[in-house]
């Protein structure tokens, strides 16, 4: 007999927001199997806390909507928070504290959120006659026949995810005015009793806002957008557009280098950023200059496998700093500041094994460049003077979201990039993949994000086209992953993710696109 599962485990309440049944992720309002195995999921869970994030999105929503008859929009996260504005107004200082009166009234008194599950026809008819949150064409080209509305007192939404089934289940929150919006905080992930931290990066905040405001210039601001323009073939220019952009962006880096007449330049950022692919462009562009260069990535410099320093759960840890090789990559950089020749070293992923690279003949005064994970850690280059240095953080912060409540994250599309380069050139499975992925950001939050403002500037190698390119590519490979396998559970919500986007195939990639580093078929990474 089939219950919904808030029925079946009664007095669930925080710091719980959501559960896994059968290596799937469902929802409290979901309908399971009376006897069913289960695992709660909580808040320090990535899930667990987009849950909260989204139930917390729903009811702010609804109370702006409510009593000032404004929408809001998300825009992106930002640490331990979610940036939004309101639509139509900059001013909101004063009506902040209206709405945190209210969010608690809300909360106190428990309401129940109900859960449609409809036909999409029926959920777009429903959510045009209701004036809710609603973006017609990210319905019409979802490719499925069927999708969840959440309502609270007659407004309805649509969200990606579950939500959590009563209003009293939102225990910590805040909400600040924030530039031209406001921030939702949300729950410290270690401690989620407290609040959690507000990032303090001007850089990152004006790097996400930069780009979002250029995709809505060219007429794409949701996936509804992009997915017409796919159907309508009318992709062309755009994706042109963008690769002239990233062009750009790397010629005024270029420029930056030249000007500070800096000797070393370091790359670094989370997993499947485009490093590799940034490093190489910006070769390029200094030849242009005048400027001759060194690559060198941090991975070639990784101990064997045998070597890599453990977890404290006795699994390797590959995103220590203590899983490189420092005194042979310092010794190096000596030897090459000094103009003297290395044989370069070169790691083999399938075999786990440091080989031997290409021999490196520095010319008088070359610029050497080092792309890796730990390449702006202060222990990487410690010997060498700060005047010299030249520092970029790359990640791909994305331009576009599904609509004005569903926000596309980050660390989503880097997986997603990760899973389908994994599989094309490492040849490693998804299902690895995504079994290393906590690991792989923890590591991140440890070793990479403590490091992003201290700077010299940020480049987003986030394509708004990418997605579709890339579902061409991961949704066979998500779909390999069995419901038996524990990794089904993130792949099924990566699977429900890519169906949001219409398709598009490689062949509209430029082979100079940063985007080659993770199908295959690039120039750049060729040579």
């Amino acid at each position: 007999m089939r219950k919904k599962f808030i029925d079946i485990i009664k007095n669930i309440d925080y710091p719980y927001t959501s559960a896994i049944v059968n290596n799937e992720r469902i929802g409290f309002l979901d309908e399971v199997d009376e006897n069913s195995k289960y695992e709660l999921i909580k808040i320090d869970d990535m899930e667990g806390m987009r849950t909260y994030e989204r139930t917390l999105t729903f009811l702010i929503s609804y109370i702006f909507n409510e009593f000032y008859n404004l929408k809001i929009e998300i825009k992106h996260s930002f640490g331990d928070a979610i940036y939004a504005e309101v639509q139509g107004k900059n001013n909101i200082e004063e009506i902040i504290p209206k709405i945190k009166e209210e969010m608690n009234n809300l909360i106190k008194k428990d309401i129940t959120i109900k859960k449609l599950t409809l036909r999409k026809e029926e959920a777009s008819d429903l959510l045009f006659k209701a004036n809710s949150n609603y973006e017609p064409k990210l319905i019409k080209y979802l490719s499925k026949d069927t999708l969840s509305l959440y309502s609270i007192n007659n407004y309805y939404s649509y969200f990606l995810g579950p939500l959590l089934p009563k209003t009293g289940m939102i225990k910590v929150f805040d909400i600040t005015p924030f530039k031209s919006g406001f921030l939702i905080i949300l729950p410290d992930k270690k401690n989620f009793y407290k609040l959690g931290k507000i990032n303090k990066s001007k850089k990152l905040f004006s790097t996400f806002e930069e780009s979002k405001k250029w995709a809505c210039s060219l007429g794409i601001k949701y996936a509804g957008d992009l997915n017409e323009k796919i159907v309508k073939n009318e992709i062309i220019e755009l994706i042109l557009s963008q690769e002239a952009l990233h062009e750009k962006k790397i010629a005024e880096i270029s420029e930056m280098i030249r000007k500070k007449n800096s000797k070393l330049i370091l790359i670094s950022g989370p997993t499947s950023s485009g490093k590799t692919t940034l490093s190489k462009k910006l070769k390029i562009y200094l030849k242009v200059l005048g400027l001759n260069s060194i690559s060198i990535s941090t991975d070639d410099y990784f101990f064997d496998r045998d070597k890599t320093p453990k977890r404290e759960n006795g699994e390797p840890d590959y995103e220590s700093i203590d899983a490189i090789d420092l005194n042979l990559l310092q010794k190096h950089l000596d030897l090459l500041i000094d103009n003297q020749s290395i044989d370069l070293p070169k790691f083999n992923f399938a075999t786990g094994k440091q080989e031997i690279g290409e021999k490196i003949i520095p010319q008088k005064n070359s610029i050497i460049i080092i792309e890796g994970l730990h390449s702006i850690n202060p222990v990487l280059t410690e010997k060498i003077k700060d005047s010299l240095k030249f520092k970029i953080y790359i990640s791909p912060l994305t331009q576009i979201n599904f609509d004005n409540l569903n926000r596309i994250p980050t660390r989503d599309v880097r997986l997603i990039r990760r899973i389908v380069r994994d599989n094309v050139f490492r040849k490693i499975t998804p299902k690895e993949t995504i079994k290393k992925w906590s690991d792989v950001i923890g590591g991140e939050e440890k070793n990479i994000f403590p490091f992003q403002d201290d700077v010299d500037t940020m480049f987003n190698s986030s394509l708004f086209y990418e997605l579709p390119v890339l579902k061409f590519f991961a949704e066979k490979d998500l779909m390999s992953i069995e419901n038996i396998d524990k990794e089904y559970y993130k792949a099924s919500i990566l699977i429900n993710f890519l169906q949001h986007f219409a398709s598009l195939s490689d062949d509209y990639v430029p082979t100079t696109s940063i985007l080659r580093e993770f199908i295959g078929g690039g120039l750049i990474n060729a040579q």
